[in-house]
């Protein structure tokens, strides 16, 4: 038996136990081991439950190719190219739509349509209303639409432009129906978009075309009726230069036009998007391209450029035409360095500091407002230049001021015809060719096993999760627990232990009541053993001054004082001690049962001279053991216990025994063990384990240092499980301790007698 000696209330152990916190933890989850099994049993249980009722869930993935859509004819002839949005803007934006209620509501009107046409409908789950728990009622589009919320689900693949579209359902055909439903749906409204946009360039154009040839009819039919009523038939050739020039200037202004309505455009739904984002943008790009050294190059810029359109319309050699645009070039170089350094620095400034969502939006709206300054400063070059042609043009002669006027028009009319005829025909070409920028990756295919659940990997889940709970059930309910647990705890608050009495396992073995004294029934058990290491303890515990009368007493009732006090007495009489064990818990008295024999006579008879002491003195099977039980249980038993009676009695006792024991109620109860505390010489304070609380042991040792401290002894660890605490010495106590069978049959055979 490993015990512990204790001559002082400080701490003093010559072979401590391990105490660092792993093995702290270990003891924890020993004491808890029952509720920790059955709540991972349970967990366990729940899962297994959970992973049979779950339903199991396909999923399949249609995959598209998104491009970013090109210019239109209109916007590329007639209008500098602009930086669009980045490539990963759109196709967020395409997720958004595909996302969107609209889409959901036209896939949902096809899956229903589709549903029409197919006779066994038990594969489908979703479709037929059963993921709403009714397979009668006929599925809204609206609510299909809302359930296809829940199982597609968009996602781009990182740094490409491709979409996946996933589908889960219970029904692996279903899967594959919705996926390729979802994504057929979703290409066609991506290509009617896209030939929308150019439908409508197409119409815009043509609109423009059939304008201008009616004007161009109108001109022709004028000039007709011009010659018909005697008018000049030709030009002189002044004439017919200024003519030309005159047209090739009002063909430039047209198209000017129509490029700049095409960007005013375009720019009023871009600022209207960023008004609802950040209106100070617009006002700062505003401010910076109307400086004055910025219009100022515009200007001259505009002013080179149209004069060199014209100039190099005159000539018909090719290499004068290479000479006239390599001499503007050189005008143009210094001005345009110093425009683009000026557009670089705008730009700079209005990109810093802005986050990648916004930057593109911001940039397109700078670049479209820089369009539109730049063909309003070619406007209006050309309509200074104008305005200086028309003034040659009245100093024409009258004759010819008519037919020159008309043949102006006509041929201004002409050259943007052919213009716009040409883009025209391009603009029905390319709506023709657009197949929009959806494109299939891979299309859904039918899954052969179940996507979900991993039923292994939630039983697995489910079985840690319990493990989890388990302990942390068991930490918690030891953080909430007040009680004693180890003799670690009493020694950490300056109290010395005694020793520490095992479990008395062999009691429940046995079934007997009398087994309680083990000492004598068992006497080979741990638990005897440790009530001998008591025995010689308390023996050195007071080496200064004589130990005839000991106290056993606890703090509150059932902590086991009586059956420490019953071996306590037991174990001195085994060392040829003559010991009495008085029963002096005149309120609840337990020694009689244990002997199994009367309570009376007893210690409150002999008190009140109802017999004499031989009368009250009882044997044991124990040669140098006798007990008094408590008898006559009386009205008033602390002032019976606190009388001069009992002091004598005990002195008359002290002449016939070495030791006398005495068996009290607890300290904390009543005030008897506090009066017989004065009139022993050393008290025994009992502490059981896993049920004492620690904030009354500790009431019950202040009390007893207030009144005699020099008379206390030390504690005693009941009903302590060396296994459950200290599991590394467990196997060596049991092999040193434990009976062997045949001394287990002599135990019963003694019993039997």
């Amino acid at each position: 038996m490993n015990q512990v000696p204790a001559n002082t209330k400080t701490v003093q152990r010559t072979n401590q136990l391990p105490t660092n916190n792993l093995k702290e933890y270990l003891g924890i989850i020993r004491t808890s081991l029952l509720p920790i099994f059955l709540i991972f049993i349970a967990s366990v249980v729940i899962t297994v439950v959970y992973v049979v009722n779950t339903v199991d869930i396909y999923k399949t993935v249609t995959t598209l190719k998104i491009t970013k859509p090109q210019g239109s004819i209109l916007t590329a002839s007639l209008m500098p190219e602009a930086e669009s949005f980045t490539s990963d803007r759109y196709i967020s934006n395409e997720i958004e739509i595909l996302k969107s209620f609209s889409l959901r509501e036209q896939v949902s009107i096809i899956l229903l349509d589709s549903l029409k046409n197919i006779g066994d409908k038990s594969s489908y789950f979703y479709l037929t209303s059963r993921g709403q728990g009714n397979e009668d009622t006929k599925l809204s589009t609206k609510t299909l639409a809302e359930v296809l919320l829940s199982i597609v689900s968009i996602n781009q693949k990182r740094g490409l432009d491709v979409i996946e579209i996933e589908v889960q359902s219970p029904s692996s055909i279903e899967a594959v129906l919705i996926a390729d439903v979802y994504a057929n749906t979703y290409q066609k409204i991506n290509l009617d978009f896209s030939r929308r946009e150019l439908t409508t360039i197409r119409e815009f154009l043509g609109q423009e075309k059939e304008k201008k040839f009616r004007e161009l009819a109108n001109s022709e039919v004028s000039i007709q009726d011009y010659q018909q009523k005697g008018g000049i038939m030709f030009l002189d050739d002044q004439a017919k230069k200024l003519v030309e020039e005159l047209s090739t200037y009002q063909a430039e202004k047209n198209a000017t036009e129509v490029s700049l309505y095409s960007k005013q455009k375009a720019y009023n739904e871009i600022r209207t998007e960023i008004e609802k984002v950040d209106r100070s943008v617009i006002d700062y790009i505003d401010g910076q391209l109307s400086e004055p050294y910025f219009t100022e190059l515009q200007k001259k810029l505009a002013e080179i450029d149209v004069q060199k359109d014209i100039d190099l319309s005159i000539p018909t050699d090719q290499k004068l035409k290479d000479r006239v645009s390599g001499d503007y070039q050189k005008k143009i170089a210094p001005l345009k360095k110093n425009y683009d350094e000026k557009v670089s620095v705008i730009r700079t400034g209005l990109l810093a500091n802005t986050p990648q969502e916004k930057s593109m939006l911001y940039q397109k709206l700078f670049e479209t407002n820089l369009g539109i300054l730049t063909d309003k400063a070619k406007l209006n070059s050309i309509n200074r230049i104008l305005s200086k042609n028309e003034i040659l043009f009245d100093k024409l002669p009258a004759q010819s001021i008519e037919l020159a006027r008309l043949e102006r028009d006509r041929k201004s009319n002409e050259k943007l015809y052919l213009t716009l005829e040409e883009k025209y025909q391009e603009s029905i070409v390319n709506e023709r060719a657009q197949l929009g920028n959806v494109n299939f990756v891979d299309h859904a295919l039918l899954p052969k096993k179940p996507a979900k659940p991993n039923r292994q990997l939630i039983i697995a889940i489910g079985a840690l999760l319990g493990l989890s709970l388990g302990i942390g059930f068991a930490f918690l309910r030891n953080y909430l627990d007040r009680s004693i647990k180890t003799p670690e705890e009493i020694e950490s608050k300056g109290i010395s232990v005694l020793a520490w009495i095992p479990s008395i396992a062999e009691l429940k073995e046995l079934g007997s009541s009398q087994l309680e004294f083990i000492v004598a029934n068992k006497p080979n058990a741990s638990a005897s053993e440790s009530f001998k290491a008591l025995r010689t303890r308390v023996m050195y515990s007071k080496l200064e001054s004589e130990l005839r009368v000991i106290l056993v007493t606890s703090s509150v009732p059932e902590e086991g004082k009586t059956t420490v006090a019953l071996n306590l007495a037991g174990s001195f009489a085994q060392a040829n001690k003559k010991v009495l064990l008085m029963d002096c818990d005149l309120r609840k008295p337990r020694i009689h049962s244990v002997f199994q024999t009367e309570r009376y006579p007893g210690l409150s008879d002999f008190l009140f001279s109802n017999v004499e002491i031989d009368e009250v003195l009882r044997n044991t099977r124990l040669e140098n053991l006798k007990f008094i039980t408590s008898g006559t249980i009386p009205p008033n038993p602390s002032e019976l216990l606190g009388s001069k009676q009992m002091y004598d009695f005990l002195g008359l006792l002290k002449s016939r025994f070495d030791i006398i024991v005495l068996d009290s109620p607890p300290f904390i109860s009543v005030t008897d063990a506090e009066i017989l505390s004065r009139v022993s010489d050393g008290t025994i304070l009992v502490v059981q384990a896993n049920k004492t609380p620690i904030d009354a042991f500790l009431r019950t040792y202040d009390r007893i240092s207030v009144n005699e401290s020099h008379k206390f002894l030390g504690s005693v660890l009941n009903n302590f499980s060396i296994k459950t605490a200290y599991g590394y010495y467990y196997n060596y106590y049991y092999y040193y301790s434990k009976a062997e069978g045949k001394d287990k049959k002599k135990v019963k055979a003694d019993i039997k007698m």
